[in-house]
């Protein structure tokens, strides 16, 4: 089918994400480990499988050293197997990578998935090592139906007692996890300086029940211009959260939690705010995969106070509100590209004027042989600019952005093309110079 068919109907081209969804065209997402479909006995490849990444933060280059018994190819329409590899982050700070094989051609309607679980504890080069093991075990059936077949062998190095006995359960810290971070940075010129601050401590719970996070952070930036013939321009921005968020587990498909957060921002207006959040949400797909695919449906409600630094447009000092929101967001990850999508409604309930509605969508398509698409768009319309102060901004709020201005619409996006020709085969790794 021609691209020109698709430019002509651009509410089809759209549709594709959510055709993907309700269609069935994607593979089974279920399997926690692996779970070949029926062998329809293909025939034997008299050469190496070919193998197409199809992951942006797997350590591809890492991969393509050590896992050399396939030849990788740039291209998927050129590929045996499209290895789809998907990441997420697990309670502490670990990461759970999934691994999905698709089998194409000669494997044709082989398709099976592995996961790897990486704890918070390991290195860099632990993680690698340890996703590099599972690519292997991964493509070996693939490659037993070729004359690779002959030069692969199997060890197996077996856990000792105290690994095979350690369990969530034994952990002396009961599964919580902290984390504190400083940092700064200066810049020095002759007629000005700038310099910035940051800090944070953080705490987190993660279980298949219950997720609890505390969060305490803050940075000051400042900037200095001096003039000759006037004041010194100094200009000071400053944002400080203390967060909590605990949220129960109702069922594979939906939660529901309570946030608070107390809050001060230079850019909002607010000397000091405070917010109370009751949440549910509904994933129309289990949890568990939802590193490849999600539709979700959220609602937030909640009273917040409000002490801010300026008297505002409005003419108040300080207040109290009510605010709901609703969103809804996709996200899929596929063979033939990624799609997120959300739309967000919100308003304050003393006055259902104030209000904002928001739109944000980020497609990446593979739209014919080497040939793919990115797109970017945002909208938004702002009808709940409460804490804008009183008066004009001054010149150097508005060129530093250091002060919220008034708006009513917010948009933002991006288009691109690429296409890549050339040579199959994309195994060699080389990052000299």
């Amino acid at each position: 089918m021609s691209i020109g068919y698709w430019i002509q109907r651009p509410r089809l081209f759209l549709l594709i994400p959510f055709l993907t969804v309700f269609g069935g065209l994607s593979s089974p997402l279920h399997a926690q480990a692996p779970s070949p479909t029926p062998d329809t006995g293909p025939e034997s490849l008299d050469r190496s499988v070919r193998v197409y990444l199809d992951c942006s933060r797997c350590y591809t280059s890492y991969m393509r050293r050590n896992v050399t018994f396939v030849d990788y190819v740039r291209d998927p329409e050129q590929a045996d197997v499209h290895l789809l590899g998907t990441r997420r982050g697990t309670g502490g700070g670990g990461v759970s990578h999934r691994l999905e094989f698709i089998g194409h051609g000669p494997f044709e309607g082989t398709t099976y998935q592995m996961n790897y679980e990486a704890a918070p504890t390991l290195t860099r080069e632990e993680r690698r090592r340890g996703l590099a093991n599972r690519l292997r075990l991964g493509l070996i059936s693939f490659a037993n139906r070729t004359p690779d077949a002959d030069h692969v062998s199997v060890s197996y190095n077996p856990p000792d007692d105290a690994s095979a006995k350690s369990s969530s359960e034994d952990a002396p810290w009961n599964q919580w996890v902290f984390d504190v971070g400083v940092s700064g940075s200066a810049d020095l010129q002759e007629q000005e300086h700038a310099y910035e601050l940051r800090g944070k401590v953080s705490a987190e719970r993660v279980t298949s029940a219950w997720k609890v996070d505390l969060g305490l952070g803050g940075e000051q930036e400042v900037d200095v211009f001096e003039r000759s013939d006037t004041t010194d321009i100094r200009s000071v921005l400053e944002d400080y959260d203390f967060d909590a968020d605990v949220i129960k587990t109702l069922g594979p498909q939906s939660g529901m939690g309570l946030s608070g957060t107390v809050f001060s921002r230079t850019f909002t207006n607010i000397y000091v705010g405070t917010r109370l959040r009751a949440a549910a949400e509904y994933n129309l797909f289990p949890y568990d995969i939802s590193d490849q695919k999600q539709l979700t449906v959220q609602y937030r409600m909640g009273p917040e106070y409000r002490n801010y630094r300026s008297v505002t447009i409005f003419d108040r000092e300080r207040e109290t509100l009510v605010r709901q929101s609703l969103r809804i967001g996709l996200r899929l990850n596929r063979t033939w590209g990624s799609v997120s999508t959300r739309l967000e409604t919100a308003n304050y309930l003393h006055d259902f004027s104030r209000n904002s509605v928001e739109f944000g969508s980020n497609v990446d398509v593979k739209l014919t042989e080497g040939l793919s698409l990115q797109f970017r768009f945002n909208a938004e319309r702002i009808q709940d600019q409460l804490s804008l102060p009183a008066g004009d901004p001054s010149d150097e709020d508005v060129l530093l952005s250091r002060r919220e201005r008034a708006t009513t619409y917010e948009f933002g996006g991006a288009i691109g093309l690429s296409y890549t020709f050339g040579s199959i085969y994309n195994s060699v790794v080389n990052t000299r110079l």
